[in-house]
């Protein structure tokens, strides 16, 4: 089985223009019912994102190709089990195996719409779920939005390691032991957070001490903050910013520059403020006025104490690409309003999850949290001060909110429509603000000495 799997490898490397097409159509029959059972698709999108890798194919398209095979293999799926649920419990291979529609149901009616979602990510109930919901008449406006925003999530989670292992493979273009250091180093820095977070959250259990703890980190992080601001004037620290930047700038590469950049401009106004309002619109459609007040006052909060401390500080940022943002560096504010927005969801969302996902839940929040503000050094638009200076603010504004909720509970709010507002905005920023100008945000991004 490995040798067919390198042998598919080498052929489409040799047969570059079929790696597209390839990886739709491995996308498709993984997603398909019972066919996706039978096709190891896992190990197959591994051999092609490898081979996407090793050709240096452009990612956006190799995820793009992924997106589009899955959703039409899931689509499939659910309009046979719609249109056929009458007779389809007696074709075969269901007729003999009943157990596989059994445990799809089961787990469908768990998780409601939330099953689709997850069951993209749960190998043994996969290629059955989209079956299921039609078997069960979900509504089909309901499942093909639902389908189409869990693929955007799906595509990279399957693809991205084997384009990344194909992309250091090449020895033009490998994945040094530097890039590696400093991806680990990112992934590890939030996981460590989230730790510290969840041990806080499961060891301290009285609200009175909760209270205190809130009031003390919010205290700590508007010292720290005070204290960052004064010492990043140093020279000491100044020729230690200067000269991180320097060596984040001999990490650029292909790959890593096209993720950064994409993932970076989710971070700026316009996709923010998207993602912010339909957020509100999601909480308030759940009748809860107050949860929504509490959201929507964080943001302002967070924006209102960015632009006075940022011209307040008035602080240069580093001169090393084409064009640098226009606004000032001190605090960074992608590091600020990414933890205030996933720390917000995480305050007002992790009530109304089980909790043996939300330490998991809070872990991700915290790695994507670390990435942006690693996008940021990576790219070298920021100095480590201003990512330090970030976090503590944001840390300073979500004790606020915490504070606030200890002191006057709110009611729960149900997760899944939150997430899907998430999901819609990102793919509605990708779509607008970020592949159409990508090249000419990839130029922006350009170091100065290649210029």
């Amino acid at each position: 089985m490995d040798v067919a799997f390198e042998s598919l490898t080498q052929w489409l490397s040799q047969h570059q223009e079929w790696i597209l097409i390839a990886i739709a159509a491995m996308a498709f029959l993984e997603s398909l019912a019972v066919v996706g059972i039978v096709v190891p698709g896992v190990a197959l999108l591994f051999a092609a994102g490898t081979a996407a890798g090793s050709a240096e194919v452009e990612v956006i398209w190799v995820l793009l190709a992924a997106f589009c095979g899955a959703v039409a293999g899931d689509g499939i799926s659910f309009l046979l089990g719609y249109r056929y649920h009458e007779v389809i419990r007696r074709v075969p291979p269901f007729k003999s195996h009943p157990e596989w529609i059994e445990k799809g149901e089961v787990f469908f009616r768990k998780y409601g719409l939330m099953g689709i979602v997850i069951g993209r990510f749960v190998g043994p109930i996969r290629p059955i779920m989209p079956l299921v919901a039609g078997l069960m008449q979900m509504k089909p406006t309901s499942f093909f939005g639902i389908n189409m925003l869990s693929a955007i999530a799906w595509a990279p989670f399957y693809l991205m390691p084997g384009y990344l292992i194909g992309a250091s493979l090449e020895s033009e273009n490998a994945l040094s032991g530097r890039h590696m250091g400093f991806l680990i180093g990112m992934i590890f820095s939030g996981w460590l957070l989230a730790q510290a977070l969840w041990w806080c959250h499961d060891h301290i259990r009285q609200r009175r001490n909760k209270l205190q703890l809130a009031l003390i980190t919010g205290c700590s992080c508007l010292a720290l903050f005070i204290m960052v601001s004064q010492l990043m004037q140093l020279d000491q620290l100044v020729e230690l910013n200067h000269r991180f930047s320097l060596w984040a700038l001999s990490l650029r590469h292909h790959w890593l520059d096209g993720f950064f950049i994409g993932l970076t401009e989710l971070g700026y106004r316009n996709a923010m403020t998207l993602w912010g309002a339909l957020v509100a619109i999601a909480i308030l459609a759940q009748r809860n006025l107050y949860g929504a007040t509490l959201w929507v006052g964080t943001i302002l909060l967070g924006q209102t104490l960015l632009f006075g401390l940022k011209d307040w500080f008035a602080w240069p940022r580093p001169a090393l690409v084409a064009m640098p943002p226009e606004s000032y560096a001190f605090p960074s504010g992608h590091t600020t309003m990414n933890l205030v927005f996933f720390g917000a969801l995480a305050i007002l969302c992790l009530p109304g999850i089980s909790g043996k996902r939300q330490k998991a839940i809070l872990s991700g929040l915290c790695i994507l949290v670390a990435t942006v503000a690693a996008s940021r050094l990576y790219l070298t638009v920021h100095w480590p001060t201003d990512i330090l200076g970030g976090l503590l603010l944001g840390g300073l504004i979500l004790a606020t909110l915490y504070c606030i909720v200890l002191k006057r509970p709110f009611r729960t709010i149900r997760p899944l429509p939150v997430i899907l507002a998430t999901l819609t905005a990102w793919g509605v920023s990708l779509a607008l603000w970020v592949i159409p100008r990508f090249q000419a945000l990839s130029d922006s991004y350009l170091p100065v000495s290649l210029i």
